[in-house]
């Protein structure tokens, strides 16, 4: 009985050491860090919260990887500290800018700060945000656009509220996301888009509220992210 026992233990013991296995890949020991450029103004782009994102494929093993996404902050920086040292093709992916092409053979070790520059199918100019009667927001605004040609159809402007600092398509008052409150465009680019200044439906605001607004505009690619202008902070007494 007691050699039975034994040898269920040493079996028991035996399983367990077969079904553990080690770990021995080491940790991601590598971090990319920067900033995505506007090309037509030399300054980060502007944009919303995680709208888009910075596309990576590490080749160091495969000739045919899975990519992974860097998601672009507001600012235009982006920050990934959790990556493994390698070689790697990348690009900015799936924003409101021309299509570009990706780099490769890019070298991370340690820490990398790499720029990207993006040309953007829209400009938001002259943007105006004003208190009317008190507490309705009436919003004008002009287009342009730096690449003309082939430039897909416009389709409109739209505003964007939020409570806080982050304001945009990934932030805002689900309230103010009504087709009402947008100027349709829908057309091709033409001299008159670029010369009309937009003027957006008056947006209701509650007293003693402080707010972030923008307006963006987009176009009709396959993401149909927005352009965006600066963000506006507006204090209603």
């Amino acid at each position: 009985m007691k050699r039975i026992l034994y040898n269920l233990s040493v079996l028991a013991l035996l399983s367990l050491f077969s079904c553990t296995s080690i770990d021995n890949y080491n940790e991601p020991d590598a971090q990319m860090t920067g900033n995505l450029i506007d090309q037509s103004t030399g300054n980060n782009f502007i944009t919303s919260q995680n709208d888009f994102k910075i596309r990576i494929w590490e080749k160091s093993w495969s000739n045919n990887p899975q990519p992974q996404d860097i998601p672009v902050k507001q600012d235009g920086t982006f920050t990934d500290t959790k990556l493994f040292s390698g070689t790697y093709d990348m690009m900015p992916y799936g924003g409101p800018f021309w299509p570009v092409d990706a780099e490769t053979g890019v070298k991370l070790s340690g820490a990398l700060s790499k720029n990207f520059t993006v040309t953007p199918y829209l400009q938001i100019t002259d943007a105006t945000f004003n208190l009317v009667a008190g507490d309705s927001l009436q919003i004008t605004c002009k287009l342009k656009a730096p690449v003309t040609q082939n430039l897909p159809r416009v389709l409109e402007v739209r505003p964007f509220v939020s409570l806080s600092q982050f304001c945009g398509a990934s932030s805002r008052i689900d309230a103010y996301n009504d087709d009402k409150y947008t100027v349709g465009i829908n057309a091709n680019w033409s001299d008159n888009i670029g010369n009309t200044t937009y003027v957006l439906p008056k947006l209701p605001l509650l007293s003693g509220r402080t707010y972030y607004v923008r307006v963006g505009s987009r176009v009709q690619d396959t993401y149909q992210k927005y352009n965006y202008s600066d963000i506006s902070k507006i204090v209603v007494p």
